[in-house]
């Protein structure tokens, strides 16, 4: 029996490791057993360290997406206003909603952009993670972000910007986990809390419609 050091852990390799042509049913009942356990000693390893890094591409994300909006606010308030309703086709409503004030304070802003210097950091930050989706290749990051998450249901991505999650939208546009998996570590809860009355089907025309879900 020797020991493996390699990697982050130390695990044993013993006789039944070092015989990778012998077949399963060859191994007698004391090599199987200690197989299974190497195995699944490596398999708890592994997402330790999976759960490590990513944990840690969650911190370096954040941070690159912090330092992207610093950058950003260098820019006056008008002009951040203009690359979000102008270049982005954000509208005044949802650009409103997702810095947390009122439409007629975006209009205040615009005019002499007289915005506190946190709420000026919060366009920053937006305008810099729609920069990030371009960076995943997201063509239009404002309309993705009304894009419905799950058919069925009202949520859409921009509930989880508003709520705090950017982190899990850059990794819905980096491919890293699917909206469901997003959804399920957002809200447990969700499927009730967002379930639609309506849903969209094909016409017989083959055009898209929305109509009431049938009562089951």
């Amino acid at each position: 029996m020797t020991l493996n050091t390699a990697g982050t852990g130390a695990y044993q390799v013993t006789r039944a490791d070092q015989v990778p042509d012998r077949q399963l049913d060859e191994l007698t009942a004391r090599d199987s057993a200690v197989l299974a356990d190497n195995y699944g000693r490596l398999r708890d390893l592994v997402e330790i360290l999976n759960e490590d890094v990513n944990e840690a591409h969650r911190e370096v994300q954040k941070y690159d997406l912090d330092q992207h909006a610093r950058s950003k606010a260098k820019r006056s308030v008008p002009t951040l206003l203009h690359e979000l309703s102008t270049d982005r086709g954000m509208a005044w409503r949802d650009i409103a909603r997702l810095v947390g004030v009122s439409v007629s304070a975006i209009r205040k802003w615009r005019n002499d952009g007289a915005a506190s210097s946190e709420n000026r950091l919060v366009l920053a930050r937006l305008a810099a993670f729609l920069d990030l989706l371009d960076g995943f290749l997201v063509e239009d990051p404002a309309g993705w972000l009304e894009v419905p998450m799950a058919d069925g249901y009202t949520v859409r991505h921009v509930d989880l910007y508003e709520a705090g999650r950017p982190d899990l939208l850059l990794d819905i546009a980096g491919l890293r986990i699917d909206e469901i998996s997003a959804l399920d570590r957002f809200d447990q809860e969700w499927r009730a809390r967002y379930r639609s009355d309506f849903e969209v089907f094909e016409a017989g025309d083959g055009d898209l419609s929305i109509r009431k879900h049938k009562p089951n």
